[in-house]
């Protein structure tokens, strides 16, 4: 990252170094389809996140957001106890563990999501990346560049 006191000589490139799997949290905890929301629940507290991936051996399948578990209130009274997939978001958004910083950069802007999910070439997660991972790695217009695109669409996951 480019020291903010230190200008860039003309024509140097300002992209962060480094690839995804140098900021991803390796080997999230997940979730199966008929695991139950109270799961989740209780996965978004213990490791203080808010996105829990849904895997069928080992390769996801979907995605719970708290935001899907708020969402849900209004509509199921008995949430905790329903299967995952039941709430579940399924369009899913990845990257490889080896894009660039830059490329994960590019991914968010242009799905507008706030976490991504890294899967291998075998279709496999090895990890998650959300946008607080990278925007310490990132000069700060860029920063502004994409939390502008993020901010201004619905959320997705």
């Amino acid at each position: 990252m480019t020291d903010p006191g230190i200008s860039t000589p003309a024509g140097a490139s300002t992209a962060p170094a480094g690839v995804a799997a140098d900021v991803m949290l390796a080997s999230p905890r997940t979730c199966s389809r008929f695991s139950r929301v109270i799961e989740a629940v209780l996965i978004f507290k213990d490791e203080d996140c808010g996105l829990v991936p849904v895997v069928e051996e080992g390769r996801p399948i979907g995605v719970v957001t708290d935001r899907d578990v708020a969402l849900a209130l209004a509509t199921y009274e008995d949430l905790v106890n329903r299967p995952i997939e039941t709430i579940m978001t399924t369009s899913l958004v990845t990257v490889a563990p080896t894009a660039t910083l830059a490329e994960v950069v590019d991914t968010f802007a242009r799905e507008t999501v706030r976490r991504l999910l890294v899967v291998d070439a075998g279709g496999l997660l090895v990890g998650v990346i959300s946008w607080k991972d990278v925007s310490g790695q990132i000069p700060a217009r860029e920063v502004g560049r994409v939390v502008t695109q993020v901010v201004e669409s619905p959320p997705r996951a």
